[in-house]
């Protein structure tokens, strides 16, 4: 599953408030293991027509593991019908003697025998039910959208993690895995029906009046979180005529939206055909569906067999589509086919393993994307995301990759950040260590010794070693040693890297846990793979450790051949190890000279490690944030994204914690002063052949231009705004349309939001849609923006809800005064904001957007006031968010205390005087020449 950003759940999800202490025994939440299915046999009546309720009933093929008198499987959400109970040998006596469907958060549904079950013998237990479509898309539920000025239903389904037992009564645990039998029942108005397998031809089945029945091949074995369902009238495209891939592979979407799945179909197959060759295991389903549905609430689900999308994460729309939504679009897909053997061949034990799936799925969501299209440069662009969760990976509240958890609010707040992006950071870095065609091989072996298995790490690490202990390269300790404290311990370290002394041939390196607020402490330590460049040898290309830093013990003496020749040194190589670095001073600034002076010396993602570390370590006070200033000057030379990525992401931290104060005119000129050649360069306009990362690029440089001041790019943007308002059929290239749109509503203009606005209703695109939703919280008209804000909440909001965080996050991320307003309203109304953000994007999304914007002790009180009034109505997810944006804001408060004097002087020493400003407008001059010399 994909989230779009991170996962939350609204406690109505659940059959009853979540407050995670229902139960105070979390083991009792798990199913007891005491008897295990083999083979199920669904039967579902979905008529989209009604919205309320479906029918269905379900045999199930199981077997005791030791003597019982009680079956206990998951039910939730459904009225049970009847049950009944045989053994297989003996169908005529009906051996159940009651049965009770808990009204707690357990959701067990346990049935009492007449007699001891024994062990190892098939009993079959059969049940009807009513049950009830979800209202949040979690379980089976019903999607509408507009054709031919009509609304049309569909039913859908997103069962993962703890809602397949919404759909029939099972074992939900991805360790019970089991056959799957489906037969629907659909009303001949809604003929395309799909589930995992393909329609059988042996029919068993009664028919049943009103209804069309579709009965489905036998599934492999699985989990019944992969299970899926799809009733509508789709129209869909297909490889038949052209079949790239050898498996019959369709895509489906809303009638008249076919050819926006071109790309889909043509860039999934060739995907899977890489993956596929990585890791020498065919894919073993007999089709491969994909579903873009209006409502869903995450990005995508990896439903073995039929692949369901938000219509965002699917479809192309050529002239509309961003380049960034399609290389998500080509992510996501790659992401959910990568699940079709991380999580799908191999599962995990439990949601306690969630980074088994999403981990590999997150890594090679780049890695098997850069296979097929390596001119998007997805494994450079990963380094920005590996610096992105270092910041949600800096709090000491911060889950570990392995995290047990029980109750379904505990299991849906797992799929965070942590279970993404910093697992599959964490994999790169093991990928590096082991060496690229080790870490392939052994998960080669992972794959065909776990098939159709539920596992857990200790047999990822077997597969590993098997691979390694094969091979002529060693490491210093076993892998499952290395990774135990990687998984096991939340956030990450920071090595401490000295010379021993000015001519001396050895450096000494320390570890300490890096968090954002300095005033917390960890002894947690890790097992840490290093290498290192010198100056007089810039060779960035092997990754593989050269030594190992233990967790054991004080710093450690490495000797280094021609350390005392080196003018400067860097260790990292291009950032594959998941930490920080932090040099001598005299180091720093021998990095920010040969960065100014010749900074293609340095490899491109070290160039992004640099400025990343060195603002971040000044943030959180380990460096005087005169050297992180010191390396940036070298920007006004750099070309590349990449490196701008990095940068960005540390100005932006500077701008919210200087906004408002003397130094921010300041800071906003040094800024514009760096950008000025690549605003020159790149502009407004897209060149032919432009480089695919080029749109990340400009977007970066127009949105710090026009924030800013640059009366050019602000006057660009309110003519091409305002030549769209006059003629809205001509086109405006999608890449730029929100810094445009942002720009023009910035003045609170009524006129240019009312008419973004109407766009956004009139759009049946969900890219267009995503473009508009995120550039009008930008407005800066304060009863427009409170208007916008309503929609959260509003019963007759005009917001899909699957998109309504989108509101908050973009007012939130805006400016100050939206920031405010936006925590405002939150604060006012959280609880019925809870309800309306339903969805993988909701909650979490918003108040991890507030972490990285909340700075003062005022904000804390709120925040605190927030957390007191609101404990009773949080998930998990949401708790653990508070938490973090409460220890964002002590450590921001800290920075003001240490660091802004020291940040107003630099820029008073360098960009607050005539003559400072002239002399670095004249290196401006030299460094536009520059730039286009080296471009």
């Amino acid at each position: 599953m994909l989230p779009l950003i991170f996962l939350s759940l609204v406690g109505s999800a659940l059959s009853v408030p979540v407050t995670d202490n229902v139960i105070r025994n979390y083991e009792s939440y798990r199913l007891p293991n005491q008897s295990f299915p083999t083979f199920y046999d669904v039967r579902l009546f979905f008529d989209p027509r009604n919205v309320v309720n479906f029918t269905g009933d379900v045999s199930i093929r199981l077997f005791p593991n030791v003597p019982i008198n009680e079956i206990v499987l998951h039910a939730m959400a459904m009225e049970i019908k009847s049950v009944e109970l045989y053994a297989a040998s003996n169908e005529t006596e009906n051996l159940m003697r009651s049965y009770i469907l808990s009204t707690d958060d357990t959701h067990f549904l346990r049935v009492e025998s007449t007699q001891t079950l024994v062990p190892l013998q098939a009993y079959i237990l059969k049940i009807e039910y009513v049950g009830t479509y979800a209202d949040n898309m979690f379980g089976v539920y019903v999607s509408t959208y507009q054709y031919s000025g009509q609304t049309v239903n569909l039913v859908t389904s997103q069962l993962q993690p703890t809602f397949a037992r919404r759909a029939f009564p099972c074992y939900d645990e991805p360790l019970f895995k089991a056959v799957f039998r489906t037969t629907i029942y659909a009303p001949p108005e809604y003929p395309v029906v799909r589930t995992n397998m393909p329609e059988r031809t042996d029919l068993s089945k009664p028919n049943v009046d009103g209804y069309v029945k579709y009965e489905f091949q036998d599934t492999l074995v699985m989990s019944t979180y992969l299970l899926a369902y799809l009733v509508s009238n789709f129209d869909f495209i297909s490889n038949e005529q052209n079949e790239i891939y050898n498996i019959p592979f369709r895509v489906y979407s809303r009638p008249g939206t076919q050819n926006t799945a071109e790309f889909a179909l043509d860039f999934g197959q060739h995907n899977m055909i890489a993956l596929e060759n990585y890791t020498e295991f065919p894919y073993a389903m007999p089709k491969l569906d994909k579903a873009a549905v209006p409502d869903f609430a995450a990005g995508a689900m990896e439903n073995w067999g039929l692949v369901i999308y938000r219509e965002v994460a699917l479809l192309v729309q050529d002239g509309v589509t961003t380049t960034s939504t399609k290389q998500n679009i080509g992510r996501i897909i790659c992401h959910e086919n990568v699940h079709m053997w991380f999580g799908n061949e191999v599962s995990p034990l439990s949601w306690t393993y969630t980074w088994l799936n999403e981990g590999f799925a997150n890594f090679f969501e780049n890695y098997g994307t850069d296979l097929v299209l390596p001119e998007w440069r997805m494994m450079d662009q990963y380094v920005l995301l590996l610096q992105n969760v270092f910041q949600s990976d800096a709090v000491l509240s911060v889950n570990p990759m392995t995290h047990p958890v029980y109750t379904p609010s505990q299991v849906i707040g797992t799929f965070n950040a942590v279970a993404y992006q910093k697992s599959g950071s964490v994999i790169r870095m093991m990928q590096h260590f082991l060496t690229p065609e080790i870490f392939r091989k052994g998960l080669v072996i992972y794959l065909r010794n776990n098939t159709r298995s539920a596992v857990g790490p200790a047999d990822l690490y077997a597969g590993l070693q098997q691979a390694l202990d094969e091979s002529t390269h060693s490491i210093d300790w076993p892998i499952s040693t290395i990774m135990e404290r990687w998984t096991t311990q939340g956030g990450f370290p920071v090595l401490n890297v000295r010379r021993s002394a000015a001519g001396a041939e050895s450096i000494s390196v320390s570890q300490q846990r890096f968090l954002t607020d300095s005033s917390l402490s960890s002894t947690d330590a890790w097992h840490v793979p290093i290498n290192w460049v010198l100056s007089t040898n810039p060779d960035f290309s092997d990754t593989k450790p050269q030594r190992w830093i233990s967790p054991f013990g004080p710093a450690i003496a490495i000797d280094i051949q021609g350390l005392s020749d080196a003018e400067w040194f860097i260790v990292n190589k291009q950032q594959t190890g998941y930490y920080r670095v932090n040099y001598n001073v005299e180091n720093w600034q021998a990095l920010a000279n040969v960065l100014l002076r010749s900074h293609n010396t340095i490899h491109l993602l070290n160039r992004a490690q640099i400025i990343d570390d060195s603002f971040n370590l000044a943030r959180n006070g380990r460096l005087d944030y005169r050297y992180a200033f010191e390396v940036s000057r070298y920007l006004i030379n750099e070309t590349d994204y990449i490196a701008w990525g990095a940068a960005n992401a540390a100005f932006s931290y500077l701008d919210i914690v200087l906004s408002g104060s003397k130094a921010y005119q300041l800071f906003q000129e040094y800024v514009l002063h760096l950008t000025e050649p690549l605003y020159e360069r790149l502009g407004f306009d897209i060149a032919t052949g432009e480089e695919h990362v080029t749109a990340f690029h400009r977007n970066i440089i127009l949105n710090l231009n026009c924030r800013y001041g640059n009366e050019h790019c602000v006057n660009r943007s309110q003519e091409l705004l305002r030549q769209l308002r006059d003629n809205p059929g001509q086109t405006l290239n999608p890449d730029i349309q929100t810094t445009v749109f942002c720009s023009g509503l910035r003045g609170g203009s009524a006129e240019n939001f009312n008419f973004l606005w109407e766009r956004y209703r009139a759009s049946q695109d969900s890219s267009e849609q995503s473009i508009l939703l995120n550039a009008l919280g930008c407005t800066s008209n304060a009863t427009l923006r409170d208007f916008y804000l309503n929609q959260v909440i509003d019963e007759n909001s005009f917001v899909r809800e699957q998109d309504r965080h989108t509101i908050l996050v973009s007012v939130i991320n805006s400016s100050p005064e939206g920031m405010e307003r936006a925590l405002h309203f939150v604060l006012e109304h959280f609880a019925r904001i809870q309800p309306n953000v339903q969805g993988l994007t909701g909650t979490t999304n918003i108040l991890n957007a507030f972490a990285r914007r909340l700075t003062t002790r005022e904000h804390l009180t709120r925040i605190n006031t927030f957390a007191t009034r609101y404990q009773q109505y949080f998930t998990a997810g949401e708790r653990a968010s508070v938490e973090a944006i409460t220890e964002n804001i002590a450590a921001s408060i800290t920075w003001s205390q240490r660091n802004y004097n020291m940040v107003n002087d630099w820029l008073n020493v360098n960009y607050g005087s005539n003559a400072n400003i002239l002399t670095s407008s004249f290196l401006i001059i030299i460094s536009i020449f520059i730039t286009l010399y080296n471009y």
